[in-house]
């Protein structure tokens, strides 16, 4: 029966039953070849323990794989294709090379039965970069294909740059969409994508690496033209390491000095410390993990004993792994994200500034006690200079609990700034700094921490 319907398919492309439709800007997407795929549908295998289907995609456990079906947009060769695959309720079919029957959240539930959980694309927590989630091989046949080969999906897509491909073997991620409660959002909210050539924080698969739209747009293009509406089976199966455990290793890095030496303390997702480390014996498990095929996915916890100069020592290590063996994910609850310590020297400049970022100031006085001043920029753009005339004001305090009230005063109630800058000692510890970060960082989550002079603060 199966074989049948799909020769029949492939019968109604080839025949050209149905007239193409050209996708030059959003539009919606009608199925094409609705009795091809009503018997698709029927063909699938029921009843039979471990086989579950949903619309227009079905699940067998016991293989250990998950078979969808597409259609064809059409494009010609050479297109820019900035997704693999959108949901049925998209408009985006112009920016795609195919179109599912299934809607996203059902091969969310699919992929599930094969249990493996939901990750998280990129922005699904506060500073996650690089999209969260095991890995998927995925292949497609072309049912108007006599032979009905499975190719890579690479084969599809062409990639202009051939030293450094963004599609390989690592496959593609399950972030698993977005959702509310058991409402799936990537169902209805543009682009509705079930699989993103660039990293899109809402859809169902995204590419491993990091790559923004800008990135892809003219790198991947449609390899071959594909027949407007022809049938495409997509089959996704799991990417596990050798011993079938997960991927994904999330973990907790707690860098504290001892005796003048870095030590890490890492900690599973279960909240259980498995090692305990000086920092380099530290590294180097980090990296046997990732060589056994695992994917620590890491957040960075600072010891506040230790001062701005050696968290930013720490952070720059951090920052050189990022992508080589393992990946910054987020920031911990009282701290903040590694990158935080590492602002570009440039940024010290006004002048070259914008927006300007609420300024705060720690300084020691001939005592050895701490000064804390807030500097707000005002920006008059009235005059005829392309660049606005900043006037700093200095607002000194003594308490972090006047800390908030003064940023919102200054500030006042239009303001859209979120980035606060700290000038501090390098010498100074990080207790003596993050209680500031924390009080204002419900208005100003966006902070970048520079190291000033141990005795005075750089003025401007």
């Amino acid at each position: 029966m199966r074989t049948k319907a799909v020769l029949a398919a492939g019968m109604l492309a080839v025949a050209g039953w149905v007239e193409a439709q050209q996708f030059t800007g959003p539009a919606v997407w009608q199925v094409v070849q609705t009795n091809a795929v009503k018997r698709w549908t029927e063909a699938q295998p029921k009843g039979a323990d471990g086989i579950y289907t949903y619309p227009g995609v079905t699940v067998d456990v016991k293989k250990r794989e998950v078979r969808l079906l597409a259609e064809a947009v059409g494009h010609r060769a050479g297109i820019t294709t900035e997704f693999l695959l959108v949901g049925p309720m998209s408009d985006r079919a112009y920016e795609a090379l195919a179109v599912t029957v299934a809607s996203p959240s059902d091969i969310v539930r699919a992929v599930e039965r094969l249990g493996l959980a939901r990750g998280g694309g990129i922005g699904s927590r506060p500073f996650r970069f690089w999209p969260y989630g095991e890995h998927l091989s995925l292949a497609m046949i072309r049912l108007d294909d006599p032979a009905r080969k499975e190719q890579p999906f690479s084969a599809f897509i062409k990639d202009s740059n051939t030293e450094t491909p963004m599609i390989g073997a690592d496959g593609i991620v399950f972030t698993g969409g977005r959702w509310i409660g058991d409402a799936c959002l990537t169902d209805t909210n543009m682009p509705a994508s079930v699989c993103s050539l660039y990293n899109e924080g809402a859809t169902v698969f995204d590419v491993p690496s990091r790559v923004g739209q800008s990135e892809v747009y003219g790198r991947l293009t449609v390899a071959e033209q594909i027949p407007y509406g022809t049938l495409l089976e997509v089959v996704l199966r799991p990417l596990l390491p050798p011993d079938g455990k997960p991927r994904m290793l999330p973990l907790t890095l707690t860098l504290s000095k001892k005796a003048d030496a870095f030590r890490l303390a890492i900690t599973s997702a279960d909240g259980r410390v498995s090692e305990d480390l000086p920092l380099t014996d530290g590294v180097k498990w980090l990296k046997a993990r990732s060589e056994e095929g695992r994917e620590p996915f890491v957040t960075l916890d600072i010891d506040e004993a230790l001062t701005l100069a050696d968290a930013a020592r720490v952070a720059e290590l951090f920052a050189m792994l990022d992508g080589k063996g393992l990946k910054l994910d987020g920031k911990p609850d009282r701290g903040v994200y590694p990158m935080a310590f590492l602002p570009q020297e440039k940024w010290r400049e006004r002048k070259d500034r914008i927006p300007q970022p609420f300024e705060l100031h720690l300084t020691r006085d001939a005592n050895g006690a701490i000064r804390k001043k807030l500097v707000f920029i005002e920006e008059d753009w009235s005059g005829e200079s392309l660049d606005p005339a900043l006037t700093p004001k200095d607002y000194p305090f003594d308490t972090w609990d006047a800390f908030l009230p003064l940023v919102k005063r200054t500030g006042g109630p239009d303001n859209k700034v979120n980035l606060l800058f700290v000038f501090a000692p390098g010498d100074l510890p990080l207790r003596e700094v993050m209680p500031g970060v924390r009080a204002v960082s419900d208005v100003l989550p966006l902070v970048y921490l520079f190291k000033t002079a141990a005795s005075e603060e750089k003025e401007k």
